[in-house]
Parts: C-alpha cells; structure tokens; sequence
C-alpha cells in the first residue's frame, strides 16, 4: 500500500474555464494515480509561484486558451525557481512574437520535464495523463506543429505560418497518408469542414507554387513533411504528433 501511494502524482491546475475542473478531477482519479492538490483561475497566474512554494506539487498543468509573452516569462521563472516540477502548457494559440519565448522555454533544463501543446480535443483523458506523467520523469514533449515553427530554418518556417493550427492538424494527418474520412474521425469534425479547410490550403498554395489539380494533395503533402523534416534539433526534446492517437 504504501508503494501504491509513493507513486502518485500531486498535480496543480491553472485553468480559464472554471466548468471543467472538478470534471477533470473527478475523471482523473479514474484514469490515473493523480491527486489534485487545487486550482488557480488563470487571473490570478501572478500568485501561482508562491502556491507551488506552498505546495511543492510534481507537477503543475496550465491550460489557456490565448497564450502572450508575459504568460510565457511566468512559466519561464516558475521552471528556473522550481527545477523539480514538471509543466504541463496547453494553449490554443500563440502568435509569431510568442515563438522564440516558447522557444527558450522548451530548451530550460530542470530535474522536472516539460510539454507544450497546442490544444486538442481532449476526447481521451489518456493523453492528459500521459503527458502529466512524462513530464514528472523529467521527460521533455513538444507539439510537432510548434516543434516546426520553433526549430526548422525561416523558409520552412514561412511556408507553415501562413495556415491555421486546425490546417496544420489537418496538414499533418494528410502527410501521414490519412483520407478525409480518417481525418474528419480523428480530429472529431465533419468531413464536409475537412474539405472546406482543405480547399483552403489549396487555394493558399496554388498562389505560391506551380502544381496540377491532379496530383493536388501529393504535393502538398510533400511541401509539409519538406517543411517539417529534422533540423537538427536538441536530442532531449521528443517530437510528437499533435494529435495524440490512443
């Protein structure tokens, strides 16, 4: 028994949205040996530095909707101050400013890991778990869309910045070799809003590059995987799929 409880995770939660905590906490004692030590309203991020003093949890979880800059030196002096936690970031959106902070974040080194994610359906309370564990065992996760726009050259970069993150996911499923059905599945959309997204990015790219209707979705595909391939990045960041398929 007491093992048992020498293996669990204390986790802290800032959250925007105040419907969804108790529902996390409640489906979290379910799926994992999590124990939920509180929750910070993400108005109140400035006190969160002396709640994790206070509580010294393993592992804090940060879920946003917008991240901005000074967000990103909050979690920044939160993982200087506090080497031993592990973060857990999850925002829906970041804009190009927010890139290079996001960017000397993921490369601060603790005993405590790190995962920055874009937002995701989070239809499987295992991928939250799974993250919130990683992270406790010192391991480092990165989103691939943000692992693109933070570690490949400028004119990779370019090409990505120019779609949305739900294109990007899209992109990436299509790389993959997933038809419309299987991405419509997978990102829980219909298929009649993976096509209309798709024929945005065709008519996005047809503006900038010479290819046939014909052969449309190959070569999409390849100008992806040719703007998302290794660059050479810093071996102890693991690269994962922004979408997590359980």
């Amino acid at each position: 028994m007491e093992k048992t409880k020498l293996n669990i995770i204390r986790l802290y939660t800032v959250e925007e949205d105040e419907i969804y905590p108790d529902l996390r906490r409640a489906i979290l004692k379910l799926k994992a040996p999590i124990e939920l030590l509180g929750v910070l309203n993400s108005r109140d991020i400035g006190t969160l530095r002396q709640t994790l003093m206070d509580l010294s949890p393993d592992v804090v979880f940060i879920n946003i909707n917008n991240i901005d800059v000074d967000i990103i030196k909050e979690v920044e002096q939160i993982r200087l101050d506090h080497p031993k936690i592990g973060i857990v970031l999850l925002f829906g959106s970041c804009t190009a400013q927010d890139i290079e902070q996001l960017r000397r974040l993921a490369l601060l080194k603790g005993v405590g890991g790190t995962a920055l994610f874009l937002k995701q359906p989070l239809n499987k309370m295992e991928w939250l778990c799974s993250a919130i564990s990683a992270v406790s065992q010192g391991q480092f996760i990165l989103d691939a869309i943000l692992t693109a726009f933070m570690f490949t050259e400028k004119p990779e970069t370019a090409f990505l910045e120019q779609f949305t993150p739900r294109e990007l996911d899209i992109l990436n499923l299509l790389a993959n070799g997933y038809k419309n059905l299987e991405i419509a599945a997978t990102l829980h959309i219909n298929i009649k809003t993976v096509e209309q997204h798709l024929n945005n990015l065709y008519s996005k790219l047809k503006t900038e590059y010479e290819f046939s209707d014909k052969h449309l979705r190959v070569s999409v595909a390849k100008l992806y995987l040719d703007a998302t391939r290794d660059s050479g990045m810093k071996k102890n960041l693991t690269i994962r799929s922004s979408v997590i398929r359980m």
